[in-house]
């Protein structure tokens, strides 16, 4: 049997197969580090605008448009089981604040972390579970190629790689902490930074981690997507706009009130509503308020539920009313200029179409899925 010279306890063959493994990841970590980078210093460092004479970083600004909060409402209606704490989130300005702020150094410490090599492992770990968040809260959108979703998957792969490899000489964890001949001081520094971890310890860990990467990508694909043990399918649509509507109230003369939530569709348009029909339990027309009565409605007619400058909006528009996706909003349309006398004088129904000939009906009493 050959022998295999070790160094302070470390057999040699497993440091140097471990010293080549990150230098063949070189090129994944510095990726995987400059994705969170770009992310962060788009924020805090390029995207400004000079407003009254100052700089202001637009997404950092909580009253400008493009805060960077605003992807969580078109984000909302696909989100896997963190709707309720996004929704929380939203209606409190000072969590919307902290977490912008949190989730950015985060970002920025794993990006300068990965592409310099410090405190790589730690790095990679956090890097994992930003991605895991990521395709929580957006797997679900991309309209072209499945995007957010296969961001996610591969930073979860690619993180994993580097957590288990480390570094490797082109580093600031080799300059100072964690060299060739260096003997870590403390056991759990490498798994802080790099180093040679124990062999059996590492492989159980490759085993467990490619597994898990595994299994994340099929469940996710299969829950989001379908097309694993299912027909392909959307669990949101991220191609068309679709509009739940809740909490129907027709007054006696006429006026309207509803709740209106854009729960699917691609963040970068919007639901064009160009008319609403009023009709009564026998489907005959009691009011009909047309895209000039509705590019009327008054501002307070239109309340949004999240009223931030940034936030997906239910608004008025040239001929209509639009909504982005995420948006909802309470709508109230006036007593109509002209009604007929309604034949079944219980049940109504509300009928909205969309300026491609798309329908969203609600009925008084019933709520829409």
């Amino acid at each position: 049997m050959a022998h295999v010279e070790s160094i302070e306890g470390q057999p040699r063959a497993a440091r140097t197969d471990l010293a080549l493994a990150a230098l063949i990841l070189l090129g994944t970590r510095f990726v995987q580090g400059f994705i969170f980078w770009g992310g962060a210093s788009r924020r805090l460092f390029y995207d400004y605008t000079e407003t009254a004479g100052v700089d202001h970083a637009v997404k950092l600004d909580f009253d400008a448009a493009g805060y960077v909060a605003a992807k969580l409402t078109h984000a909302l209606p696909g989100a896997l089981w963190l709707q309720t704490p996004i929704e929380w989130t939203l209606h409190h300005h000072d969590l919307i604040v902290t977490s912008v702020w949190m989730w950015t150094f985060a970002e920025l410490a794993v990006g300068l972390g990965l592409m310099f090599g410090l405190a790589t492992r730690a790095s990679a770990f956090v890097s994992i579970w930003l991605n895991v968040v990521l395709m929580f809260i957006f797997g679900w959108m991309g309209s072209t190629c499945l995007d957010e979703w296969t961001m996610a998957v591969s930073g979860v792969a690619m993180s994993s790689a580097l957590f288990l490899s480390g570094a490797g000489a082109y580093s600031l964890d080799a300059r100072f902490i964690a060299g060739p001949h260096s003997t870590p001081s403390r056991a759990w520094i490498p798994w802080i930074f790099s180093g040679p971890l124990p062999d059996a310890m590492l492989r159980k860990l490759a085993l467990r981690l490619g597994l898990g990467c595994a299994l994340f990508t099929v469940i996710t694909y299969q829950i989001l997507f379908g097309a694993v043990v299912s027909p392909l399918h959307s669990r949101v649509n991220f191609h068309h706009h679709d509009i739940a509507i809740t909490g129907l109230k027709v007054a006696s003369d006429g006026s309207t009130t509803f709740d209106a939530y854009v729960n699917a569709g691609p963040d970068t348009g919007a639901a064009y509503i160009i008319a609403a029909t009023l009709l009564d339990g026998s489907g005959q027309k009691l009011a009909e308020w047309d895209g000039q009565a509705l590019a009327a409605l008054p501002p307070t007619a239109i309340r949004n539920t999240y009223p931030y400058a940034w936030a997906s909006h239910f608004g008025t528009e040239r001929i209509g009313i639009s909504g982005q996706t995420g948006a909802r909003a309470t709508i109230a349309l006036p007593p109509p200029t002209s009604a007929v006398q309604a034949s079944d004088s219980t049940s109504r129904v509300l009928l909205l179409e969309a300026i491609d000939g798309t329908t969203w009906r609600a009925v008084t009493g019933t709520d829409a899925p």
